[in-house]
Parts: C-alpha cells; sequence; structure tokens
C-alpha cells in the first residue's frame, strides 16, 4: 500500500534520448482505430474487439529507418472516465488495471505485424494465422512507477522494435516499450514477445 501523498506525486521512470525520440517523432500516419477498419480488425489475426482495444489511434510507425533499425511504432488513447475498467476497479479508488497498460503494449506488436505483412509470410500461408496472447517461451522484464486515473487526459504507448524472426512456434517480432500518461513515462518493458502461430484449420458442415 502507498500513502496518498506518493500517489499523488508520481515521479515516473527515467527518459533516454531513445525514448523521447519515439515520443516526439514527427510521423505522416495517423490510423484512426476507433472506427474498427477491417485490414485490423477482420480475420484471424486481428486486434481485440470494442471493449478491450486499448488503442485508439496509431500516430507513427516505421518498420526501418532512422536510429531504430528493425522498426518503432506509436499508439494514442484517450482516457474516457466512463470506461468499464473504472467501475470494476477498484472501489472507491478507480484506476486502469496495471495489466491493460501491458495489453496496450502488445496490442502495439500486432498492429506492427499486420502492418507489416508478417501476417502473410510463407510460412504461415493457408494455415489462419492467430496472435498469441504473449510470446510463449519468452521471458519478459516490465516496471510500474505510475498509474492512470480518470483525470487524465491521454496514454501514449511507445515501442521499439529489436528484434524479429521466425522459431518453431511460428513468426515473432520482440520489442522493447513504455506507456506514458499525459506525457509522464510510467510503464516500461523490456524484451516483450508477440507471435502468430497456425490457428485451427476451417471446416466446412453441411447438413446431410
Amino acid at each position: 500500500f502507498f500513502p496518498q501523498i506518493a500517489l499523488q506525486n508520481q515521479v515516473g521512470l527515467p527518459i533516454t534520448p531513445q525514448h523521447r525520440d519515439i515520443f516526439d517523432c514527427d510521423s505522416d500516419i495517423e490510423i484512426d482505430l476507433r472506427s474498427f477498419p477491417s485490414r485490423y480488425f477482420d480475420g484471424t489475426a486481428r486486434l481485440a474487439d470494442r471493449q478491450l482495444c486499448m488503442l485508439d489511434r496509431i500516430t507513427g510507425y516505421s518498420s526501418s529507418g532512422g536510429s531504430f533499425d528493425e522498426g518503432w511504432i506509436r499508439g494514442v488513447k484517450d482516457v474516457d472516465s466512463s470506461e468499464w475498467f473504472f467501475k470494476a476497479h477498484f472501489f472507491q479508488d478507480p484506476v486502469q488495471p496495471g495489466s491493460l497498460g501491458i495489453e496496450a503494449l502488445l496490442q502495439l506488436l500486432q498492429f506492427y505485424m499486420i502492418e507489416s505483412g508478417l501476417c502473410e509470410h510463407e510460412s504461415l500461408q493457408h494455415k489462419n494465422p492467430r496472435f498469441e496472447p504473449i510470446a510463449l517461451e519468452r521471458s519478459t522484464k516490465w516496471k510500474y512507477r505510475g498509474q492512470v486515473v480518470p483525470q487524465n487526459q491521454v496514454i501514449t504507448t511507445t515501442m521499439e522494435i529489436v528484434e524479429q524472426g521466425v522459431d518453431n512456434r511460428g513468426v515473432f517480432v520482440i520489442g522493447n516499450g513504455s506507456l506514458w500518461v499525459d506525457g509522464k513515462r510510467i510503464y516500461e518493458v523490456e524484451n516483450m514477445g508477440m507471435r502468430l502461430v497456425a490457428g485451427q484449420p476451417k471446416f466446412n458442415f453441411q447438413k446431410v
């Protein structure tokens, strides 16, 4: 348990020049996900449905270039005090669950994989690829130094892609990410993985 004064004066996490580069980087890309475009929400490899989609907009993306050889991605979500999780977590102390911040970072990796065409990788052709909830058999490290409350305005998630490839389970990407609230960096993850794996085969049933 933290004293109230500690919750009101959160210092967040240190910010390196590389963190700041992704947060501030100009980009010509802005993709509104609130209309649930079919490219990202249809098919077997897709982003989460309305209630669990933790990204409103993608405001930056590159599959390579600049100081980030493997690529980077940035997303934004507007804080809405009426969202379901504030009502459920916690009683008389509403705060966004930390797991949903992690979910937002995982969704960045999923978007990156869709946008960069990894769903069409030759190893997954005709196999109904789907996302693992998080890359299995990979260790991840994360830190929390703050929280998202209804009075906040904007959540920004950033991810530097540090590795991508194919292993014995499927196509994967690995990234180091951060979650920012109103410009303060409060979560970080290292070695977060997302993988596309073969889904269950589709069957056509006929009445006999």
